[in-house]
């Protein structure tokens, strides 16, 4: 019975991943524009709710320290059925804009504690990516750079797909994307 009651909570824990999230009582902190061509639109976000199926995780270290994600493991998830998803060509200039960004800017960027993230927006790209633990979070442009491209090429039509995301293997955070009018 043990095993049975394991093997469904492994499973459950899976399924939390493919489940498209949308930002509850959205409010935009901050608004700007970023990349060479200063052509992506980027805001900081506040959401009400977290990834359906979590619970955030309590702090293990002092709370005003962010923790570092750089590098961590996440898990991608494709969003079915086809249909509505972005171009993979307008998620490359978002990407694109992030190089450019951990180039110019710094390569790390933070987000801080309790469903609070970074959104950015090209054309009919849309892709944030969301703070779930209860505690500050760094991460690296360049990583999210390479998830976004990797999501918008293998979340899409042909794998009938609308889009996708990835979620550390921890839930502490996620990286989405999706279509800018979904």
């Amino acid at each position: 019975m043990k095993v049975i009651s394991v093997a469904l909570s492994l499973a459950l824990a899976l399924l939390v991943g493919a489940v498209e999230y949308s930002c509850e009582d959205k409010q935009v902190v901050s608004t700007s524009y970023v990349g060479a061509s200063k052509n992506v639109k980027a805001e900081t976000i506040s959401c009400s709710n977290t990834l359906p199926g979590y619970a955030p995780l309590a702090a293990t270290d002092n709370s005003t320290d962010p923790s570092n994600v750089c590098g961590a493991n996440c898990t991608t998830n494709c969003f079915y059925p086809a249909g509505g998803g972005p171009d993979p060509n307008d998620c490359a200039v978002i990407a694109d804009a992030l190089l450019y960004d951990g180039q110019n800017i710094g390569p790390l960027f933070n987000i801080t504690a309790n469903t609070s993230g970074v959104a950015m927006t090209y054309a009919s790209c849309y892709t944030f990516f969301l703070d779930q633990a209860s505690y500050n979070l760094t991460y690296c442009r360049n990583d999210w750079s390479t998830v976004l491209n990797y999501v918008a090429v293998n979340c899409q039509a042909t794998q009938n797909a609308h889009g996708g995301n990835c979620v550390a293997t921890d839930q502490r955070w996620f990286i989405q994307v999706q279509n800018s009018t979904a």
